[in-house]
């Protein structure tokens, strides 16, 4: 069964919506935006509520890839996009953008309006490729534990309330917006129309780097080395631009044909640009563990024979490559110092700052493990950290993996996480039983970027990102329609018992 096409009037709808969106961050919101908002949320509702659920997910993903997150520091604060207004409004909550009450924002508006769509229009409907009922019912999952979670923390002396609400804000939105997703994407190919906004995203976002990092002068403190402009975009971008590395090179490696090399020989230089300038070390950590993961994971070749002869014959060079350089400074020598800097607490302050957050929470679980402190608690700083300008840092660390086993324990982890497990097992599965390379390809993007998302929330805040959610999530629907479609969950095809 076909998509239905979106209708003249939404396109009208969605073309005024961002224009007033557009002119409104350009002239400054103020007085502005108190009258400018409330029109675009009507829009932008109306536009959700009327359009096919695939356009409006396919839409909210690319904004929420691309626009600037003003939470998120983008580019150290150092520069802002012509849209950056467009990215608050949406990805922030409103009173941080117009002021008033509002606790909420665009995007929760939208996932809300998709929401409503799906419960009136296609709730209940028989439409392409169905999802396994584990998937869902682990989405399900996701909130009672968040439920739990709360109450083990009031149980366990009450707890700041709105620290709950931002602990609980961080794991709300993947289980809604995978729901939504796998609602959405129900037609064999739906992957390529994610992909493509994936690697749009990708693109736009490191050109935007490589333009920050070519125009913003950077001042490099004397004493303690550090710049002004650390990052160019945001330390999230890490999992998009890797995200988009993985597609690029699972086509080539399932052989899709020959645009896939053209692909490569066009996007991959400027994603590498982009993720340089950006100069997150996340990066490059992710994109070797889940070449790595993949290496394992696909079947037996005659180029991965290849690879591994070539690899051995580099052991002993690259052995002496990192004794050389571990302890050089840049230059040639740079990709050495990133994998210092992942491994080696001595090696910067901030893996220093990392390994004392992580000895603290690890502390904190060993106190109640099995179901946790609970949402409200802060992990105990028994090690005391250097002081920061960030109020949360002991409610939402760095190390999210450590966080929701500190705030969880081993009954909030697992009820959290298990959807996660549960795409990582439908894309294996889905890879394996896939006939067609495209199919393959993109069995092996979604497992890739269940990695990415999990390496980001180890090492850099990445649990509940906008970017994170809508890479994941997508990710998690395509990985489990694959099995599906290829026969891996063979169940899920069984038609309904009629009464």
């Amino acid at each position: 069964m076909a998509e239905p096409r979106v209708s003249g009037d939404v396109k009208a709808a969605f073309a005024l919506l961002i224009t007033l969106a557009a002119l409104t961050s350009l002239l400054g919101v103020g007085a502005l935006g108190w009258v400018v908002a409330p029109i675009c949320i009507v829009l932008g509702i109306y536009c959700v509520l009327r359009a096919p659920l695939r356009s409006t997910m396919l839409t909210l993903m690319f904004f929420a890839l691309t626009l600037e997150n003003p939470s998120e520091m983008p580019a150290a604060g150092q520069w802002q996009s012509p849209f950056y207004m467009v990215g608050a409004l949406l990805l922030t909550h409103f009173k941080t953008v117009i002021g008033g009450p509002w606790f909420f924002g665009g995007m929760d508006l939208m996932l809300a309006a998709a929401g409503v769509h799906w419960f009136v229009k296609l709730r209940g409907r028989s439409r392409g490729i169905p999802t396994p009922k584990p998937m869902i019912k682990l989405a399900h999952l996701c909130y009672a534990t968040i439920a739990f979670t709360f109450v083990i923390g009031k149980l366990n002396g009450g707890g700041d309330s709105s620290m709950a609400v931002w602990q609980i804000d961080r794991v709300m939105y993947l289980p809604a917006v995978f729901l939504l997703c796998q609602a959405a994407f129900t037609q064999p190919k739906d992957y390529m129309s994610v992909g493509k906004v994936i690697l749009v995203a990708a693109t736009i976002r490191a050109l935007i780097s490589m333009y920050v990092r070519a125009i913003v002068p950077a001042t490099v403190d004397p004493i303690s080395g550090e710049s002004d402009l650390p990052y160019t975009t945001t330390h999230h971008d890490s999992m998009l631009f890797g995200a988009a590395v993985v597609l690029i090179v699972a086509l080539i490696i399932q052989r899709t044909g020959p645009k896939a090399l053209r692909l490569a020989v066009l996007l991959l230089p400027i994603l590498f640009g982009g993720m340089v300038a950006n100069d997150r070390r996340m990066v490059w950590v992710q994109i070797i563990l889940v070449f790595a993961a993949l290496y394992l994971i696909t079947e037996p070749n005659a180029f991965k024979r290849k690879l591994q002869r070539f690899a051995l014959f580099m052991v002993p060079v690259g052995v002496a490559y990192v004794a050389v350089g571990w302890n050089q400074k840049g230059g040639a020598f740079k990709p050495v110092q990133i994998i210092r800097s992942a491994v080696d607490s001595d090696s910067d302050e901030s893996t220093a700052w990392r390994d004392l957050e992580n000895f603290n929470l690890i502390y904190t679980i060993r106190t109640k493990p099995l179901v946790g402190i609970g949402y409200g608690h802060g992990f105990w700083e028994v090690w005391p950290l250097p002081q920061v300008d960030y109020i949360l840092e002991r409610f939402i660390p760095h190390n999210s993996i450590l966080g929701i086993w500190c705030y969880g324990g081993y009954v909030g982890f697992t009820g959290l996480t298990l959807l996660w497990v549960a795409g990582v097992y439908f894309g294996v599965r889905a890879y394996h039983h896939c006939k067609e390379p495209y199919d393959k390809a993109a069995a092996l993007v979604s497992f890739g970027t269940i990695l990415i998302y999990y390496v980001q929330c180890f090492g850099d805040l990445g649990l509940g990102t906008f970017t994170g959610v809508f890479l994941i999530a997508p990710s998690l629907a395509i990985a489990c329609k694959l099995a599906v479609k290829s026969g891996a969950w063979p169940s899920a095809l069984r038609p309904r018992q009629t009464a």
